[in-house]
């Protein structure tokens, strides 16, 4: 079985249009989908660790994750135990390396194609730099694109980012 797992940022929840427009991709390729409710939960320590008590032992997963999210993402995979198989990450606008917010971006296992992180070039919360930086440490593919922090006007290019990756076995 597999999953992919939507994970929302601080200010938006699991019905947002990004995450609703990325879930119908995911499941037109046949992947199973979840999108948990973080909201009034802003420490992302516990959002990381309800989303591990939440994600299935014995399951290829794939984290999507925007902003927050993104966070959350890649540090679940620095903290996943071992029963857990999380095969990759998918990061919007990562909330790392934030000045006066205790988010450094995590120390992480998943390298090259196993990350994709997308980026608004015109993004005023999260610099693009952090991702850039993020990119360069993975060697993975970084998509920047003519948008904000939100990315609501690159949907589509976004979702077929996404389908790209999920079409992709990242076990070879």
């Amino acid at each position: 079985m597999s999953i992919v797992v939507f994970l929302h940022g601080l200010e938006s929840g699991p019905h947002g249009l990004k995450i609703q427009a990325m879930r119908r991709v995911a499941e037109a390729l046949g992947w199973r989908t979840i999108a948990p409710d973080f909201r009034g939960m802003s420490d992302p320590e516990l959002r990381t660790r309800h989303l591990l008590q939440q994600l299935p032992a014995g399951e290829t997963i794939r984290l999507v994750g925007s902003s927050l999210g993104g966070y959350v993402a890649a540090r679940a995979v620095q903290l996943a135990p071992s029963t857990l198989h999380i095969e990759g990450v998918f990061l919007l606008c990562p909330a790392f390396d934030l000045p006066g917010y205790p988010l450094t971006r995590p120390i992480q296992g998943l390298r090259e194609q196993a990350v994709r992180i997308v980026h608004g070039r015109h993004d005023d919360v999260v610099p693009l730099a952090n991702s850039l930086r993020a990119a360069e440490a993975w060697s993975c593919p970084i998509l920047i694109l003519d948008d904000d922090h939100s990315l609501h006007k690159s949907i589509d290019v976004i979702s077929s980012f996404l389908a790209d990756w999920l079409r992709q076995n990242l076990m070879a």
